[in-house]
């Protein structure tokens, strides 16, 4: 019996696979590829727009004490009660300011704005494009 499978098999013409069989099989490839990172590209920019949203809070109030503690807010409402000595001494109202500055709170605060608005930014771009990926 096993020698008949063997004429079988040896007299049979094999099939040809289609010509651009290896392009189209690449191709799914690379789109599983990419519709895969994409989804956790998803993931990973939701993740850091809620953990910035949540650290949004926390950062604005540690302003509003930079400001309240280092006077900033009192050197500032000169320039509308008494503008005409603010443009007598500009130069030295201007170095008060800064120096009044919290700088520190300052930065982490648009630091965490700005890595809310890049998250935001980058999940749209990947949820549209997974949704392009999903619909071929």
């Amino acid at each position: 019996m096993r020698q008949d499978f063997e004429k079988l098999f040896t007299f049979s013409v094999s099939p040809e696979p289609a010509p651009d069989l290896v392009g189209k099989v690449m191709q799914r490839i690379r789109s599983e590829q990419r519709l895969a990172v994409s989804k956790w590209r998803v993931v990973l920019f939701g993740v850091s727009m809620l953990a910035s949203a949540i650290a949004f809070v926390p950062a604005f109030r540690m302003v509003q004490s930079g400001f309240t503690e280092s006077g900033f807010m009192q050197f500032f409402s000169l320039l509308f009660t008494d503008f005409s000595i603010v443009m007598t001494y500009w130069k030295s109202f201007g170095l008060s300011l800064l120096e009044a500055l919290p700088v520190v709170s300052l930065s982490i605060f648009f630091t965490i704005v700005l890595v809310f608005l890049e998250s935001f930014v980058q999940l749209v771009k990947n949820t549209r494009a997974l949704t392009l990926l999903q619909q071929h």
